[in-house]
C-alpha cells in the first residue's frame, strides 16, 4: 500500500530513540473472519504475552480498519513493537513460532483451514516521540506524511505538540500519541513519517478528526512546522498483549 498503517500506548516518555514498530496489514475474507479472530484473540494473544514476558517483544496488537469498502486491500493489521532494531531483526522477533510451547498448537495447525488470507509486506518504523496517559486506547488514528523538513517537525513536537497534548489529554479522551519515521520500505510511493492519536471512544476520536477536539486547544500553529497529511486511517484495537 502507498501509505501504511499503524497503533498504541507503551511508556510515558517523550523520546524513544530505539523502539521499532512493525506493521503488517492483512486482508481477511468475510467468511474467514470468525475463525481468524478466534485464533488471534485466544491463541496469538497468549503467545504474544509470553514473548513480552520473556523480553522478546514490547507490545503486540491486532487492529481492525474501520469505515472500509469492498475496494480496500486490507481490513486488519498486526502491530509488533520491539525494544530496538536488534530485537526486531533477531530470530526471537518471530515470536509466533513459539505457539506450540505456549498454547500447545503449532503455527501451521493454528492457521490450517484459513483460506483467502492475503497479507502485505511488513513496514518498519523508528519511534521518535510518544505520550501515554496510562490508559489503553480503543480507537486509533494513523496519520501519514512526507515532510520536507523532518528535523523541524520533530523539534515542533518537542516544543509545542507534546506540552499541549500532555496538558489536554485527560479532558480530550486522548489515551496516547506518538510519532515515528520510516525505516523500510522507502521510495516515492511510501510516506516517510507517521503520527498516531489514540482515544477512549470513537466520539472523542471523531471530535479530534473534525478539529473540535480538546487535545489541540491552545496549540500555537505558527510555531509548528507545516505538515500535509497524505492519508488518515481509523483503527479499532481488537486484541493486544496488555489486555
Amino acid at each position: 500500500m502507498k501509505n501504511q498503517f499503524l497503533l498504541f500506548a507503551l511508556f510515558l516518555t517523550f523520546a524513544l530513540q530505539a523502539q521499532v514498530a512493525v506493521f503488517h496489514p492483512v486482508h481477511v475474507p468475510a467468511d474467514q473472519m470468525e475463525k481468524f479472530l478466534e485464533i488471534e484473540t485466544n491463541y496469538s494473544q497468549k503467545t504474544a504475552k509470553d514473548a513480552v514476558a520473556k523480553g522478546n517483544l514490547v507490545w503486540w496488537s491486532l487492529m481492525k480498519l474501520t469505515n472500509t469498502s469492498s475496494d480496500d486491500p486490507y481490513n486488519y493489521m498486526w502491530v509488533n513493537v520491539y525494544k530496538d532494531i536488534d530485537a526486531a531483526t533477531s530470530d526471537a522477533a518471530g515470536w509466533w513460532a513459539n505457539s506450540k510451547a505456549v498454547v500447545g498448537i503449532a503455527p501451521g495447525m493454528l492457521y490450517d483451514g484459513l483460506q483467502g488470507i492475503k497479507s502485505d509486506r511488513r513496514y518498519f518504523y523508528k519511534m521518535q516521540h510518544q505520550l501515554d496517559s496510562g490508559k489503553s486506547g480503543k480507537y486509533v488514528i494513523f496519520n501519514f506524511a512526507t515532510p520536507k523538513n523532518i528535523t523541524g517537525v520533530l523539534e515542533s513536537e518537542e516544543k509545542v505538540i507534546i506540552p499541549t497534548f500532555k496538558k489536554n489529554m485527560k479532558k480530550s479522551g486522548m489515551t496516547g500519541w506518538g510519532s515515528a519515521t520510516k525505516i523500510t520500505p522507502q521510495g516515492k510511493d511510501y510516506s516517510t513519517y507517521m503520527t498516531y492519536d489514540a482515544f477512549d471512544t470513537m466520539a472523542n476520536l471523531m471530535r479530534h478528526l473534525s478539529g473540535d477536539g480538546e487535545a489541540i486547544k491552545g496549540i500555537q500553529w505558527d510555531a509548528v512546522e507545516p505538515i500535509t497529511f497524505e492519508s488518515r486511517y481509523v483503527f479499532e484495537v481488537v486484541s493486544s498483549s496488555d489486555q
